[in-house]
């Protein structure tokens, strides 16, 4: 009997473990699913244009985000082309970089409200149940053609997916 009501606890904890974990559409994988910056683009010359840097360039994409229950969080290899643009009158010009490298580290995070809060430095994550949005105001300089000048900026997006 004592053997059949500790069976019966222990199931009764694993499934309640795992129905919480299931309920939480946060945890899990993510991975990179666009590099965003506002500005249309066919690096690639496929006559398809897009704003998404992973749609045109060809350095592989392997980041992957994996937010644990524990509050960790982790990044496995980075994403991190060399991108410098320069801007004549109204068309942009592109050259990227492949990073060779690989990238990886662990960081605390909590939940407030819809936003995931990386800590020590507070960078904020959005998630609205089926991607995260991390937004870097102002992080790509444009330059002028002989790129000794800043003309604009724009916001950095990255969105990530399961």
């Amino acid at each position: 009997m004592k053997n059949t009501l500790k069976t019966i606890l222990v199931a009764i904890t694993i499934f309640t473990t795992v129905s919480c974990e299931e309920e939480n559409a946060l945890l899990g994988e993510w991975k990179l699913s666009s590099w965003y910056i506002n500005i249309e683009m066919d690096l690639n010359n496929d006559t398809i244009k897009s704003y998404n840097l992973l749609d045109e360039a060809n350095c592989e994409n392997k980041e992957v985000l994996t937010i644990l229950a524990n509050e960790t969080l982790n990044f496995v290899n980075t994403y991190n082309p060399i991108v410098k643009i320069s801007k004549r009158e109204d068309v942009y010009k592109f050259n990227v970089q492949c990073d060779k490298g690989s990238i990886g580290f662990a960081t605390t995070y909590k939940v407030l409200d819809d936003k995931i809060v990386i800590e020590p430095n507070g960078a904020e994550y959005s998630f609205n149940g089926k991607q995260l949005t991390r937004v870097f105001k102002d992080a790509i300089n444009i330059y002028n053609s002989d790129f000794t000048e800043i003309r604009e900026t724009k916001d950095l997006v990255l969105n990530y997916t399961k």
